[in-house]
């Protein structure tokens, strides 16, 4: 009792932040309007795969099934992430419910699946990104639920019904890979050759057959793949590897530990394979430019039932259960940690001023150039680049030539530079670097000038000190 209040009074102090976040208008988790905006460029008749060009950049850099289903629930004359905000919420609920039936299956204790399911959703990170546009929860479901498929019918050839939910998920966001490899590697493991083979060979056909029915005929004639595999390859970091290391410690340690003690005692070599792949990918794939918490969801989602299990598995030992009872507590204050608050009465006023202001002295379509293009195009302005940061790392790498966006800023082509720094005295290299190559800074000092300061919605911010700059061309006024 003491294990299901701790975890469900958590959880429901998460769930209670969620009708606020459906109902705030503005971006939250600092990337939301950056999908929102690609999915708007698709409804509009807009070739998001294709390469960039020195007046157009999609990145696009999650799976095809996610730009379709959200380009299908948006309205273009009024952008919204609500649509996009309840489909990952269901997505979110049908996690914890994988949660909870894993935790049933490994116990069979009713017990324990509520405890699975409150402990994922007490979770901060999981509200940040299961009630948001982005695409992880909805990804993690299809390939949790297509592992749970697998894993009840693992002892025969029905485990390959598993292969349709891998395929959606993987589409929807490649990301969420330990599942399918735990599946194969178990199958080797055990010496099921030739189911092994079905498995790979058909999960195999699948992705090749997706990709020929996404890339040569939805989005026919356009670089699908080179997005995907290309532009999507940003630079591996060790300082960002060393990042990962600390989410590991305080989101998934401690968890960790009470899992492999569970796998120790029941030698399941699947749930084994799963754990040995979700943890260390969590970790390593961290180290890539733009990864953030989410890395770390699918690993939240298999130690949250194990925990469970083995907790309800101890009752009967007092020490025993008092001891994970005070690992469960501490893991749930960690696991608080590294979210964003929800949006207050503050945010809503703050995000109503830049707005109004936008729609006051922009016209509609005016094009503009920023990394909160969400915000941009709420305020019925254009944005030809979704995702400058994503832009800005591709020009590091000699993908795009840098002068593309150079001549466009000395043009004047954009109407609105906005940023969330002092273009003209910012003194940390960090903002300065992060959106903008040197040349573009100057370009932009050069051609542009400074004509409004706002508060910042703090669901925005990166440091306590941003603001809302609006830069129009030199020798014009809004």
């Amino acid at each position: 009792m003491l294990a299901l209040i701790l975890a469900g009074a958590l959880a429901a102090w998460n769930l209670a932040t969620w009708p606020v976040k459906l109902r705030y208008p503005g971006e939250e988790n600092l990337a939301e309007g950056i999908p929102l905006v690609e999915m708007l460029h698709l409804r509009q008749g807009v070739r998001i795969y294709d390469p960039p060009t020195p007046e157009r950049f999609d990145a696009a850099n999650y799976g095809p099934l996610y730009y379709l289903v959200g380009a299908r629930l948006l309205d273009p004359e009024k952008p919204s992430a609500l649509p996009l905000r309840l489909v990952a919420l269901l997505a979110t609920l049908a996690c914890a419910a994988g949660c909870a039936t894993l935790a049933l299956w490994l116990s069979g204790s009713t017990l324990a699946a509520a405890l699975g399911a409150l402990t994922f959703l007490s979770y901060r990170i999981v509200t940040l990104y299961g009630v948001s546009t982005r695409s992880d929860l909805v990804a993690l479901c299809f390939c949790f639920w297509g592992f749970l498929v697998a894993y009840h019918f693992r002892r025969d050839r029905r485990l390959l019904w598993a292969i349709p939910l891998i395929l959606l998920g993987v589409f929807y966001k490649p990301q969420f890979v330990a599942g399918p490899l735990a599946i194969a590697s178990c199958l080797l493991l055990e010496k099921r050759y030739r189911l092994a083979i079905e498995f790979a060979g058909l999960l195999g056909m699948g992705g090749v057959a997706g990709l020929g029915l996404f890339g040569l005929v939805v989005f026919r004639g356009q670089a699908l793949l080179r997005h995907l595999l290309v532009y999507n390859a940003l630079p591996y970091s060790l300082e960002r590897l060393g990042s990962g290391l600390l989410f590991f410690a305080a989101l998934c340690f401690l968890p960790a530990l009470v899992g492999l003690e569970y796998l120790r005692q029941h030698r399941d070599r699947l749930l084994t394979c799963f754990v040995g792949f979700a943890l260390p990918l969590s970790v390593l794939t961290f180290g890539r430019q733009g990864s953030d918490a989410n890395y770390f969801l699918e690993s939240v989602a298999i130690l949250c039932p194990l925990f469970a299990a083995l907790l309800v598995e101890r009752i009967g030992d007092a020490w025993r259960a008092a001891e994970l009872l005070f690992l469960l507590g501490l893991s749930l204050v960690l696991g608080q940690f590294f979210a964003l608050p929800p949006p207050t009465h503050e945010d809503f006023a703050r995000d109503r001023v830049i707005q109004n202001y936008l729609r006051a002295n922009f016209a509609p379509h005016t094009p503009a150039l920023g990394y909160y293009t969400g915000d941009l195009v709420r305020a019925g302005l254009e944005t030809p680049i979704s995702n400058l940061f994503h832009y800005t790392w591709l020009v590091r790498q000699g993908l795009i030539p840098e002068r593309d966006l150079e001549t466009q800023i000395a043009a004047k082509r954009f109407g609105a530079v906005v940023f969330n720094f002092d273009l003209e005295h910012e003194q940390s290299q960090v903002s300065l670097n992060y959106y903008l190559t040197g040349p573009m800074r100057q370009a932009i000092l050069a051609n542009y000038q400074p004509a409004a300061s706002f508060p910042m919605p703090k669901l925005e911010k990166f440091s306590p000190t941003d603001r809302f700059y609006v830069w129009i061309p030199k020798t014009t006024s809004p």
